[in-house]
């Protein structure tokens, strides 16, 4: 496969997209309510890094007979914008950046649902281009991933996995489909629809994208313990320990309490539901969680989810787009905070 032109495809994806989300807010915003509905946007335009919600609606489209993704660029511009809306969202629920004024709170829900209004006019702006039933489709898709990834997803996250209980795995791995695994799968699933894919092949566009998006999560759940982050990692300052302060025991915290001796379980006891918990307090935590070998374990259950997802594209033709889609899945084997936690 050609790595250089994934990764510039995936770009070239990713700045389509952000180009026309900056433009809708352009164009339906002004005032105090365009900065504060810009702001993310645009802070994550200027990145300049590529993102993975663009680039699985275009692979998965090709990868369904699709020829010319950039007829569809808005429904990709729409997909990104509702994730947006969930990060800000997000913020909101798990307290990012610490304890905010009230009219701050206020203002970053009401960012959020503008977002996803946004969101469904750039959705609606290609009906044109679909029939009646598939646009019918692509919509009832839209509003799965709000009740997934906005409600079901968030409700596990904040009400969940407070304890180690004998159906933890079980409740985790729900609240990883819900907060990303069901978002990739509609997006995949949107893919075939408006490429004109039969049921089965939209089926398993939809399997591929509950698996890719489930190992995404527990991926990420990984990046929430790095004690300290730089740009090469991505993470926000505010997301370090944020689950575990918040009382949510993710998995690296379950290997620690399942795995570990007295003092690796207190330590997780003095982080666990403390937002006032200190930096030295939480760095425990990771020391324990990777003298435990909790890097292989997060490894082994992710690759299950890898080993699936490729399962379900062994389903098509062997192609380009399949090979970009397979590359998306080597984050189980390789990525950055692997590359962070072994330096500790």
């Amino acid at each position: 496969m050609n790595k250089d032109l994934y990764f510039r495809l995936m770009k070239e994806t990713s700045d389509i997209s952000d180009n026309i989300i900056l433009d809708s807010i352009d164009q339906n915003l002004q005032g105090d309510l365009h900065d504060l509905v810009l702001e993310l946007p645009k802070k994550r335009a200027s990145s300049g890094k590529a993102k993975s919600r663009p680039a699985l609606l275009r692979f998965a489209y090709e990868l369904a007979g699709g020829k010319d993704w950039k007829q569809y660029e808005n429904v990709a511009a729409a997909l990104e914008m509702l994730n947006l809306s969930t990060y800000v969202l997000n913020y909101v629920l798990d307290d990012k950046g610490g304890e905010k004024p009230k009219q701050q709170r206020n203002n970053e829900c009401m960012v959020s649902m503008i977002q996803r209004e946004l969101a469904q006019d750039l959705m609606r702006s290609v009906s044109d281009k679909l029939s009646y039933d598939q646009f019918i489709a692509v919509d009832k898709k839209l509003s799965e991933i709000n009740k997934f990834t906005s409600g079901i997803g968030q409700y596990l996250d904040g009400n969940k996995l407070r304890e180690i209980e004998e159906c933890y795995l079980e409740v985790y791995l729900k609240r990883c489909e819900g907060l990303t695994g069901k978002f990739m799968q509609y997006i995949s699933e949107i893919a075939g629809i408006i490429a004109g894919s039969p049921s089965e092949q939209v089926n398993a566009l939809g399997k591929f994208g509950l698996y890719y998006g489930t190992l995404v999560q527990i991926i990420n759940d990984l990046g929430d313990y790095l004690p300290e982050t730089t740009k090469s990692v991505g993470k926000v300052y505010q997301d370090q320990y944020s689950d575990l302060r918040h009382g949510c025991l993710t998995f690296p915290a379950y290997c620690v309490l399942k795995y570990g001796g007295t003092s690796d379980i207190e330590a997780v006891n003095k982080v666990k539901g403390n937002l006032n918990a200190s930096l030295d307090e939480c760095k425990k935590v990771t020391s324990a969680f990777v003298r435990l070998g909790g890097v292989r374990k997060v490894k082994s259950l992710a690759e299950n989810y890898a080993r699936k997802a490729k399962e379900a594209l062994n389903q098509f033709d062997k192609c380009e787009a399949r090979d970009f889609l397979n590359t998306t899945l080597l984050i189980y084997k390789n990525n950055k905070y692997y590359a962070a936690l072994k330096r500790i």
